[in-house]
């Protein structure tokens, strides 16, 4: 279904001399859904060769780690996308070779300090818990996350998209399946740690080959030459862009952050499966998103108010019938495919169900953040979105403790309803006003 509405979409914005949009479309969807389908399957595997709290040992240090990896990066992956495109464009190198050291130099800097105080704040915080040893490995990730990111970002603002993603979306979760395979059937090993240990081992292998990569074309595109640095306005962008940025990852991983913290081990790894498996019907937001960025920035510079309302009206049609087809199929084979994890994670089912409603009801806004990112309203994206990581932490608080995964999967729905609603709701009150 995603790829008709895809090539419905490319038919119809050809008509309409919008094809440029989907110059890139091709390489970015087969890599989401291949990474994606790799990554659940990755999972899969995960939660079947570990015991239900050991897979909840494992998934509550790495959703520590997405969120430590996105302040890591202080914003600069967006900035040096949309930058270097522009640079690119005009022909500056002076500029690009400024922003990459930049980037580069303060991206490793930051990573390697929240690394440092992260592992400090465990070692006091959690003395005794059963979290702690994964933890230990898992905040080495966060220096090797932040590098993949920024080094990938270059790769998208000089339009290398086969680069820019398959490190991270297919490389990363096809060697941790390799090296899981090695642990439990040469060395009978199931305990957390040691699969914290290989995903970390995953992560740096792909970011050293995509470093490799990407610096040596990078040298060749740039050459020798001056440096101009624009320091004052990257840091202005990469500040709304970290908080932005933030906050989604806040979102994303903080239920389960506070339903391992809450309720512990063994209804994390649950929650996780509902989650993983919710996902793959957020991918077609997902998807339909990135592909939507150049044309609605292209769109907004433009100053076309009806070229841009149709074409964001196209993009939240495909996108909603694409989310509630696949909602409807995981909502009828979701049992089945929860019973792949382990018999334990059926018990996830309700939660899934209440996850699912609530992707299928945000989709129905469409990308609604990108537009307002593309159209210079990150600002106000990225406050909304804080408030709804706020009210989501709240009601998971309050609602995890009685109610189980499913306050969590509830609190989840609501604040990303919540926060799309908030989102149109500024988006239409701008046009109008």
């Amino acid at each position: 279904m995603i790829i008709y509405a895809l090539r419905h979409m490319n038919q119809r914005l050809e008509a309409a001399a919008h094809g440029r949009f989907f110059r890139d479309v091709g390489m970015v969807s087969f890599v989401r859904l291949s990474g994606g389908l790799l990554l659940f399957i990755s999972q899969i595997f995960l939660a079947r060769w570990m015991s239900t709290e050991a897979f909840g040992i494992y998934s509550f240090a790495w959703s520590w780690v997405a969120v430590l990896g996105s302040f890591a990066g202080l914003g600069l992956a967006a900035t040096s996308v949309r930058f270097l495109a522009s640079y690119h464009t005009l022909g500056d190198h002076d500029h690009m070779r400024g922003l990459v050291r930049h980037a580069w130099r303060s991206t490793i800097s930051v990573s390697l300090l929240i690394a440092l105080a992260s592992w400090l704040a465990f070692e006091l915080a959690l003395p005794n818990s059963p979290y702690l040893p994964a933890l230990r490995i898992a905040v080495l990730a966060v220096p090797v996350m932040a590098v993949l990111n920024i080094d990938a970002a270059f790769a998208r603002g000089m339009r290398w998209m086969g680069i820019a993603s398959l490190a991270e979306q297919i490389g990363r979760p096809a060697l941790l399946l390799l090296l899981g395979l090695v642990l439990v059937e040469v060395f009978n090993i199931h305990a957390p740690v040691a699969f914290v240990v290989a995903c970390l081992l995953a992560y740096f292998a792909v970011t050293c080959a995509q470093h490799v990569v990407v610096h040596r074309r990078l040298g060749k595109a740039l050459g020798a030459g001056a440096i101009q640095q624009d320091i004052g306005n990257w840091r202005q962008v990469s500040t709304m862009m970290l908080l932005l940025n933030g906050a989604q990852m806040l979102r994303i991983n903080g239920d389960p952050i506070l339903v391992g913290a809450l309720l512990g081990p063994r209804d994390v790894g649950i929650y996780i499966a509902a989650v993983r498996t919710a996902t793959l019907v957020s991918f077609v937001l997902t998807i339909m998103s990135v592909v939507a960025q150049p044309n609605l920035s292209a769109i907004h510079a433009r100053k076309d108010d009806q070229a841009l309302t149709e074409f964001f009206a196209t993009v939240r049609r495909w996108t909603f019938l694409g989310t509630l087809g696949s909602g409807i199929v995981l909502c009828l084979l979701g049992e089945l495919i929860l019973a792949q994890f382990g018999r334990d994670y059926i018990a996830a089912y309700p939660a899934l169900l209440i996850l699912l409603a609530g992707h299928v009801v945000a989709a129905a806004f469409g990308p609604v953040t990108s537009l307002l990112i593309m159209s210079d309203r990150q600002r106000t994206a990225a406050l909304i979105l804080g408030v709804a990581t706020v009210l989501n932490a709240l009601m998971t608080f309050f609602l995890a403790k009685p109610w189980g995964v499913n306050g969590a999967a509830f609190a989840s729905g609501v604040s990303l309803i919540f926060s799309q609603l908030a989102l149109t709701t500024v988006l239409y009150r701008k046009k109008t006003g």
